[in-house]
């Protein structure tokens, strides 16, 4: 009975979570492009002289800024004032400027209002367009990236503001710490990297909340971020808006001795999983399936095949050839870039990282190790929710190879996972009349 209660209670928060955020996608399609039209002209003018990716710290392409997927988002959330909003809401199409390139195109669809938008994007929500309409009432598109971040950075510090309040400072710093691992600063560069990770520090906050509350909270809210982040992400690293918050879950909790035993916190994790891949799953289908009946064309065709290509798309072009041997290189890639590699198969910048990574955690582990520490069900849980993106890395092998300069920041859960299981194996000293044990 319990479990058909929570089954039903999953799908209400999924119904209605979709159907409010669709409301608003609508709602912002009946913004009138005329009011919007001079700060667009000004976000266009600012792409003018920008290649499609631009480097901001030398090489490395942990700091590559994506002016195409900006000006793609930008027009998608014009075009959507074209038309009746509840059919150009979801008809997400953009002008690609005839071969002259996407930035081109955005100033010529924003100068003739008669141009015709050609390539279709429907394989990814882009429920951030509603925020693009918006934000541009009243600021372009550097100002808006200005928003975006502060927003990751306030739910970033309400999150560590609430692990303080807690009396888990080890933990608010494990969380500041793989941020900083991931330069999370950069997502401030484009667009199309600020959503996952306002998600996924929003998500941190609603799991801290809720966590003391019941265990199916924790279900309810994996169902409500799958639909968030397949709403608003364009696919960079989704995976945060609950890896994340898990790991700082399991931390708490095992400090604070309510992580019970291994058995239960598996079904409580593999529950959530679970409910966070189906409703990010059924968020798509439900996109492909109302775009195909409001615009009369067959979208999940083209949507699915696009999501094959995330699999097995051709990858030859860079030099990389498909098959079993493309799977490693693409957690190389992903591994490469994070230790700040100049090229996609960086093997010495990777294997410095990694040589110094552990160099570091052993020491401490050997130099502080407390004897009475008795976490290994939080250890075991920790290793597997950072394991998690691993295995996204080798599915989405094509997709997490080409663009490593964005997915490698979901390896934030795997530090945040690595650094928590290290504290809590731990006793640093403290000076005389201190609280003695870190944990």
């Amino acid at each position: 009975m319990q479990k058909l209660k929570t089954a039903a209670c999953c799908i209400g928060v999924f119904c209605v979570t979709l159907a409010a955020l669709l409301f608003m996608l609508i709602l912002s399609a009946m913004i009138p492009n005329s009011a919007i039209q001079d700060n667009m002209l000004k976000s266009a003018f600012s792409y003018k002289d920008k290649d499609a990716f631009t480097f901001e710290n030398g090489a490395a392409l942990n700091a590559i800024s994506d002016n195409y997927a900006d000006t793609i988002l930008l027009q998608l959330s014009m075009n959507m004032g074209r038309g009746a909003p509840l059919v150009s809401a979801l008809d997400t199409k953009y002008y690609d400027g005839e071969s002259l390139g996407e930035s081109i195109g955005f100033y010529l669809s924003l100068i003739d209002s008669d141009t015709e938008y050609n390539v279709d994007y429907t394989r990814y929500w882009h429920g951030s367009a509603m925020f693009i309409r918006l934000f541009h009432l009243f600021t372009d598109v550097d100002g808006i990236k200005l928003i975006g971040f502060a927003a990751v950075v306030l739910l970033a510090l309400l999150a560590a503001a609430m692990l303080i309040k807690a009396r888990h400072c080890d933990i608010a710093a494990v969380l500041i710490l793989s941020s900083a691992a991931v330069s999370v600063w950069n997502v401030r560069l484009s667009l199309e990297y600020i959503p996952a990770f306002v998600i996924g520090y929003l998500m941190c906050v609603l799991y801290l909340f809720f966590e003391r509350k019941r265990d199916s909270f924790l279900i309810y809210l994996s169902v409500l971020g799958g639909v968030l982040i397949a709403f608003f992400d364009f696919l960079t690293c989704e995976t945060v808006s609950i890896l994340l918050p898990l790991v700082l879950v399991t931390a708490v909790r095992a400090k604070e001795k309510r992580l019970g035993e291994l058995k239960p916190n598996l079904i409580l994790y593999f529950s959530c999983g679970a409910a966070w891949l189906l409703s990010y799953a059924a968020t798509f289908v439900s996109k492909w399936t109302l775009a195909s009946l409001v615009t009369g064309e067959n979208k999940l065709v083209t949507a699915l095949s696009s999501a094959g290509e995330r699999i097995a798309g051709d990858t030859s072009y860079l030099g990389f050839e498909s098959g079993i041997a493309r799977i490693p290189l693409a957690l190389i890639a992903n591994l490469s870039t994070i230790f700040g590699g100049e090229e996609r198969i960086d093997v010495p910048h990777m294997l410095v990282g990694l040589a110094l990574t552990a160099a570091v955690i052993f020491s401490v582990l050997y130099l502080f190790r407390s004897k009475q520490a008795d976490q290994k069900c939080a250890t075991v849980l920790l290793i597997i929710l950072g394991s998690v993106i691993f295995g996204r890395y080798m599915m989405l092998n094509n997709h997490s190879l080409i663009h490593e300069f964005f997915t490698y920041r979901a390896l934030i859960s795997s530090i945040a996972a690595l650094l928590s299981a290290v504290l809590l194996n731990i006793s640093l000293p403290v000076k005389k009349g201190g609280r003695g044990k870190l944990k």
